[in-house]
């Protein structure tokens, strides 16, 4: 018998079903809770590491440094999620869920029943406001967010979500937020239909006035004397580098875009650190515009930094690019909370950072520490691919499995005994990949043992949605081919992540107490006194 599962655009018609009922929850009174901050500031800092916070504390003077005066630092917060990609952590550092419980299990996945890659926040009943093109929005995931959660039971808060990428700045937002913007790669900030029929003239004059076309002219030079660079990283010239702006192989400072061409600053422009600092201009203005913090209501900004994981993929984290791009975020976070605290008054805002992962490090820089470290081989990897897809096809047939990214997707129709010959395939010739530590299948992991690494692999599996076999490399080796680095395996260099409650004049303190990233949004809708949905799996901890 066929295994019937709603596709994402039936689900759609099935969410917006159940939201209706959840609209006739009786708001919660805020006006007289005490003590209860005004504004609530996300920052999630995208591929963020606290080993690079901490190597290069002593050279924080801004926001950085001010958000660890004033706030209480989590050492040890973890996703504990198999997985770590921007999709997946920004869904778990909104919703409280695990990937494997709310179904966002990577930022593409594929989709049996439509026989095609599905992106985690694509939505094809709305458009992109600035050409028309496939919409993204909240609208086909089941679960809610902490801005839901908020605007439920307090209908006249605000919530506004901003980011480089869509899927941050959609995943942070959830449903109902009141406005989501993301770079559109085009040189400016959009939303879709699903959000606003139209952009608001201040976004659009905010584009304007950025005029990211005039930055081909530009030339990212370093912030510091070189002296610094060279005494707190590696060297600049560093073999697996990504190459950004010479005809040679030479990925060094200074970075000038006009050598680029201006497709490429278009498109990159949200990874670079004029990105961040567009974003966090974009926010101060949101602000002005939504009275955001000024009424008796608690307002919540979410802002997705981009730059740490552009920089960071190309160059890796020990870099001279990436030192400068923390440098120069440290600056603009110190000026954006200056004119928050100066605005809104002092002890009115609440502010967060986290991030959505870290990165292994380069491994040609591993290998010089003496760590067993290298990349998995494309050209090999293509050709087992092959040779399995055309194996399974003789025995099978056509369209019984699907590869895609690095996983397998059985079709819903496979008879076991199909998937017993898929399984035994796929195992025999892909454990040959270089750098590979396992082939598993979703079962055997949900039958799994209880390590840590175990767990986040139960915890990134839904039971309709994800692949059935899964390829989980060696540790230290890396899927990025033959240059840059790049994350989302299940080990700690990935999963480790910063957090920061920070408020002025609150003592600061750092806690040993381990954090599941999972655990902050509830913890954040207790510190704004809101309730919070009980099928989430995290749960609050203190902070104050």
């Amino acid at each position: 018998m066929k295994k019937w599962i709603l596709s994402p655009l039936s689900a759609a018609f099935f969410l917006i079903a159940c939201n209706r009922v959840e609209d006739h929850v009786q708001p919660v009174d805020l006006t007289n809770k005490i003590d209860t901050p005004r504004l609530v500031v996300f920052f999630v800092v995208d591929q963020g590491m606290p080993s690079i916070l901490e190597k290069y504390n002593h050279m924080f003077v801004g926001g950085y440094r001010w958000l660890m005066d004033n706030g209480v630092q989590f050492k040890h917060t973890y996703h504990e999620h198999g997985y770590t990609a921007t999709g997946p952590a920004h869904f778990v550092l909104s919703s409280g869920q695990y990937p494997g419980t709310g179904g966002v299990i990577g930022n593409q996945w594929f989709d049996r029943e439509l026989k095609r890659g599905w992106y985690c926040v694509e939505d094809t009943l709305s458009q992109i406001l600035k050409d028309g093109s496939t919409g993204r929005s909240y609208r086909s995931i089941q679960s809610t967010t902490l801005g839901d959660w908020l605007k439920k039971y307090s209908p006249k808060s605000k919530v506004l979500s901003i980011a480089g990428k869509d899927r941050a700045a959609v995943l942070q937002g959830g449903k109902n937020a009141d406005l989501t913007l993301w770079y559109d790669r085009q040189g400016g900030w959009t939303s879709s239909t699903y959000y606003t029929s139209r952009l608001p003239n201040w976004v659009s004059k905010f584009n304007r006035r950025l005029n990211v076309p005039s930055y081909v002219d530009s030339v990212w030079y370093p912030l510091m004397d070189s002296n610094i660079y060279d005494n707190n990283t590696r060297p600049d010239y560093f073999v697996g580098e990504v190459n950004w702006s010479s005809s040679k192989y030479d990925p060094t400072f200074p970075i000038v875009f006009k050598e680029l061409g201006l497709s490429f600053l278009l498109s990159t422009f949200y990874i670079l650190p004029y990105g961040d600092r567009a974003v966090l201009n974009l926010g101060s203005q949101a602000v002005d515009e939504y009275n955001m913090g000024k009424d008796k209501y608690t307002d919540i900004l979410f802002l997705g930094l981009s730059a740490t994981d552009g920089i960071g993929h190309s160059f890796g984290p020990h870099s001279h690019e990436q030192l400068d791009n923390y440098l120069r975020l440290d600056k603009k976070l110190g000026q954006f909370i200056e004119s928050l605290e100066m605005s809104l008054g002092k002890g009115n805002v609440l502010y967060i950072l986290s991030s959505d992962h870290g990165a292994v490090a380069l491994p040609e820089y591993l290998l010089t520490q003496g760590l067993d470290a290298g990349r998995i081989p494309d050209p090999q990897r293509d050709s087992l691919f092959t040779a399995v897809n055309n194996e399974i096809e003789k025995q099978l047939g056509v369209n019984q499995v699907y590869s895609y990214g690095n996983a397998f997707y059985f079709d819903n129709d496979l008879n076991e005994d199909g998937r017993i010959i898929a399984t035994r395939i796929i195992k025999s010739h892909l454990s040959k990949l270089t750098g590979i530590r396992s082939v598993i299948t979703k079962n055997e992991i949900l039958n799994g043992g209880k390590s840590i690494i175990d767990i986040r692999l139960i915890n990134m599996v839904h039971p309709e949605k994800s692949p059935d076999v899964f390829l989980i490399p060696k540790k230290y080796w890396t899927w990025r081919y033959p240059r840059g680095t790049t994350h989302g395996s299940p080990y700690d260099y990935d999963a480790h992540v910063p957090l920061i409650f920070a408020r002025s004049s609150h003592k600061a303190r750092i806690d040993s107490l381990r954090v599941k990233t999972v655990d902050i949004a509830p913890t954040i809708a207790k510190l704004i006194q809101i309730p919070f949905p009980k099928s989430v799996d995290g749960k609050p901890f203190e902070v104050y």
